[in-house]
């Protein structure tokens, strides 16, 4: 998954042992899907997840953003599936912190926290002391200029590979995109626009989708408010500064796009992408599905034979995710369900189709289903990933650990 995004995988929060939590920490079976799974308390209200090396011991972490707290915890890991609370966690992050990129923006070897502040007029960077602990940069936080307000960013070298990390951020409101240019000293400053579509307030990704080696973007064009763009946007990068439609773009990307996830589902070696849509505003329950969209290196998309794919019993899926579960060259997929304590999985099979398995995804309390995030991730560097869940309300993480 590591070719198909700018993100690296970074991490934070506390040691919680499977051993400590026993009554948790449960295997299961679902079919030929063998897992278990394990309920750690975070504390905050948990949601977006991103996922690093934050400490340089080689071992993944996992980093959370809380918005009603303001706040994102970070949860350092030992390879072997525990996590400690990184010293100072939680740290402040600003206004309703919405969304985490991971890069080194001060060019000091150390991953830093780049955050989308949902609501307010700025993004915060944090930077990182390369022990897991973050300070805000100097500046920060800094003012963007984007309508109503950023939800989500990437990060990446879009000026090209020896220049300084830089940043795009949705300004859906205005139809465009905004790229923050880095000084690589820890300051970023506003750059140019570059025309997009009728953007969502949760996905923005940047991937290589082309073989040009430069970073593009992907985003939803979700149309909030009139909910009926259906569509989803390619932005080729130059790899100058510069981004232009796809040839094609927008591609029809089923009803309502609202969360979208990178990988390669059909093992070609060229990423593709699979969507979910807003389950509130799609008309037609019918249309609550998961659309994969097969890449073709030069930034053109098109339906996957079999797509879209039946998503049922998840009337409200919120966030998608791909990755690995095998550790093969293709990927797989799972939907974050809001409306219960599940998600549906998606595992590639040797037929080119895929096999779909409903897990539950226990959250620790007895409350309803909490919103959260998805993320799969090779937590124990096996070569294949396992999936995170975040619990919002509940305060609490999932981590699905896949045999």
């Amino acid at each position: 998954m590591a070719a198909f995004s700018s993100l690296k995988f970074y991490g934070c929060a506390c040691l919680i042992a499977c051993a400590v939590l026993l009554p948790l920490c449960r295997a299961h079976g679902q079919g030929n899907t063998q897992y278990t799974s394990t309920v750690i308390p975070v504390g905050g209200d948990p949601q977006a997840i991103a996922v690093a090396d934050l400490n340089h011991d080689g071992f993944p972490d996992i980093v959370l953003a809380n918005p009603e707290s303001g706040t994102v915890t970070v949860l350092l890991g030992d390879g072997k599936g525990h996590f400690l609370k990184a010293p100072g966690s939680p740290f402040p992050a600003g206004h309703s912190p919405n969304n985490i990129g991971i890069g080194d923006f001060n060019s000091d070897g150390n991953p830093d926290l780049l955050i989308a502040n949902h609501q307010a007029p700025y993004v915060t960077l944090l930077l990182g002391d390369g022990r897991g602990s973050f300070h805000p940069a100097p500046h920060s936080p800094f003012t963007v200029d984007v309508r109503p307000h950023p939800h989500s960013l990437a990060v990446g070298h879009f000026c090209g590979p020896d220049q300084p990390l830089d940043a795009v951020i949705d300004s859906w409101g205005t139809r465009e995109v905004e790229l923050l240019l880095g000084d690589g000293r820890g300051d970023l400053r506003n750059g140019p626009k570059f025309p997009a579509g009728p953007g969502s307030d949760v996905s923005l990704l940047a991937a290589h989708l082309t073989r040009d080696g430069e970073l593009d973007i992907v985003m939803p064009d979700t149309d909030i408010g009139n909910w009926n763009a259906n569509v989803v946007s390619v932005l080729l990068g130059d790899g100058k500064c510069g981004f232009r439609p796809a040839p094609g773009s927008p591609f029809p990307a089923g009803a309502v796009p609202w969360s979208v996830a990178v990988g390669d589902f059909n093992n070609d070696g060229i990423p593709d992408l699979v969507l979910v849509p807003y389950g509130p505003q799609v008309r037609d329950p019918r249309q609550i599905a998961a659309t994969v969209l097969l890449g073709d290196g030069h930034g053109g998309f098109h339906p996957m034979p079999g797509s879209p794919f039946a998503l049922p019993g998840c009337a409200n899926p919120s966030r998608a995710a791909a990755g690995s579960l095998l550790g093969n060259q293709s990927h797989d997929f799972a939907v974050r369900c809001s409306n219960r304590s599940s998600i549906l999985l998606f595992s590639s099979q040797k037929s080119g189709q895929f096999h779909r398995a409903s897990i539950n995804v226990p959250t620790g309390t007895s409350g309803p289903p909490a919103e959260g995030g998805i993320l799969m991730a090779d937590l124990l560097g096996r070569g294949r990933d396992d999936i995170i869940v975040s619990n919002g309300s509940a305060g609490t993480i999932t981590v699905l650990f896949f045999k």
